[in-house]
């Protein structure tokens, strides 16, 4: 039904001439048809510069909130990613320089003249898809607080953020041909829960309204290229919330396999990131009306976190694959039975979820004693406990148990696998089963010893013709049988996982002598 994007920065339609501040030798202009929708104009920028590779670039900057604005951000204090995107002249995008020499470039200024304390981040060339020949509107996605720069020119200041601006280095190809780049609408996403500059789901929805929201359904309506789908498969560089907090919503990603961006890898250099710049939250209202389903596929090139701790009447289902981002938060309106393979040293984070049939690999923390039954979970790394209490783990495998409460942690262990007791104050207690002993001879003495020691567990003098006992604590046991008529008899580790029941048979003595 509805994802709600924030109101754009700048939408570029006005005549670049109007800016904060230029370098190099350019003509700034407006393009007739240039943005997209394809029916508006768009800001122009001719680079003039006659010169090899190795040229001085050119650019113009533009106000953070609009072409002249002087409007300030520190970015310091919270991440922001700036998306914005350009659009190359049909032969003029291999007049760029390569990405070696910054053919294309982002810069970001700061103070009151920012075209003189700035940073540059080298994003593309002409052997790069970035500046492919035949290539369509390409994307900027920088995280105003990301560190990975190329260059800084002047006094640049993180904490006084001015403006933004594309800069290029000219190749003259064939005779006098320009380098001519214009501009589109230019986003400032917030990464902050319930932020008015978060991108939101809202309503009966999935990720078919994202890419409706941004490429439209014609050149008539179409606001951007950024945002992608194919197949089954979409591409999502941006920050974004499964509802908003007060509106109504029912999503359901429907198997989709959902991709975010590294930040700089090869052939993506457009792309810089913070850890912080892609986080994604769960948002719904305190209404057993709102549900959102994820069972698709969703791999983060960034350790972004994904904030799910929310503890409300509404629903949330988590039953896909989760790879690559950071930490995974999840409260008691979340259902999680998907696999999880998060950044390195990243963790779910469970603060009362249902995680019965989850399966972490890496570290898996429960915050709180909300819940205190954990079903057929498997954890490769560690599984934390930080609050004081009883826990049981039913048919589980857990590579190791860790206590960061304070307290002592008990854990009742009914069939699970636990390789590793790191402590402090853990005790792990194993269920007591039942072990039965049938057809046996009368007076029989029946011994029952932990597997491979002497450590009695259980045992009889003189038994009937069925022995019973329902204390067994330990997984394995050596039986021990004796009769003044009948052979001596030992049955080594049988397997006492779970309730044994054995028929025994027992042979008469023929070297009996009651002489």
């Amino acid at each position: 039904m509805a994802f709600n994007l924030p109101t754009p920065q700048n939408l570029h339609t006005a005549d670049a001439t109007s800016n904060r501040g230029f370098v190099g030798n350019l003509n700034p202009g407006i393009k007739v048809g240039g943005n997209l929708p394809i029916s508006t104009d768009g800001a122009e920028v001719i680079n003039r510069t006659a010169s090899d590779a190795t040229g001085n670039p050119a650019g113009v900057f533009f106000g953070m909130d609009g072409n002249t604005s002087t409007n300030s951000y520190d970015s310091t204090q919270e991440a922001r990613v700036l998306l914005w995107s350009l659009q190359y002249n049909a032969p003029n995008r291999i007049q760029s320089s390569n990405l070696a020499n910054g053919g294309s470039r982002f810069w970001l200024g700061s103070g009151s003249s920012p075209n003189q304390n700035y940073k540059e981040f080298f994003i593309g060339g002409h052997d790069t898809p970035f500046c492919a020949s035949q290539a369509g509107p390409v994307t900027m996605c920088i995280d105003i607080s990301d560190t990975s720069n190329d260059n800084t020119i002047g006094a640049f200041d993180p904490t006084d953020i001015t403006a933004y601006a594309h800069g290029s280095v000219r190749t003259n190809i064939v005779g006098t041909q320009t380098l001519s780049s214009f501009f589109q609408r230019a986003f400032l996403f917030t990464t902050t829960k319930g932020s008015s500059n978060l991108p939101t789901f809202t309503g009966v929805s999935n990720f078919d309204d994202a890419i409706l929201a941004v490429q439209g359904t014609s050149y008539t309506n179409k606001i951007g290229a950024w945002l992608t789908k194919s197949g089954s498969s979409f591409f999502v560089p941006c920050p974004f919330s499964f509802g908003d907090g007060n509106t109504a919503i029912t999503f359901n990603d429907n198997g989709a396999s959902v991709v975010s961006p590294a930040s700089n890898s090869q052939n993506q250099e457009n792309f810089r990131l913070t850890n912080d710049a892609m986080r994604i939250y769960l948002d719904m209202r305190n209404n057993a009306a709102d549900s959102v389903v994820l069972s698709g596929s969703y791999a983060w090139g960034t350790a972004a976190d994904w904030d799910f701790n929310q503890s409300r009447l509404s629903t949330c289902l988590l039953s896909g694959n989760f790879t690559g981002m950071g930490d995974f938060k999840i409260g008691s309106s979340v259902t999680a039975s998907g696999s999880f393979n998060l950044s390195t040293g990243k963790r779910v984070k469970c603060n009362g979820a249902n995680i019965n049939s989850i399966t972490v690999t890496g570290g898996l923390n429960i915050e709180t004693n909300t819940v205190t039954s954990f079903s057929n979970i498997s954890v490769t790394g560690a599984m934390d406990f930080d609050t004081a209490g009883t826990y049981t783990l039913t048919n589980c495998t857990v590579n190791e148990i860790t206590n960061s409460s304070g307290g002592a942690i008990i854990i009742n262990n009914s069939g699970s696998t636990i390789t590793t007791n790191t402590g402090p104050n853990i005790t792990i207690v194993l269920p007591p089963k039942t072990l039965t002993l049938t057809g046996l001879q009368a007076n029989s003495e029946v011994r029952v010893y932990t597997a491979g020691t002497t450590t009695e567990v259980a045992g009889v003098e003189n038994s009937g013709t069925t022995f019973t006992d329902a204390t067994i604590v330990v997984n394995s046991v050596d039986i021990v049988i004796h009769n003044v008529f009948y052979e001596y008899q030992k049955i080594e580790a049988a397997d006492t996982s779970s309730d044994l029941t054995l028929p025994i048979q027992q042979r008469f003595d023929r070297n009996y002598s009651n002489v």
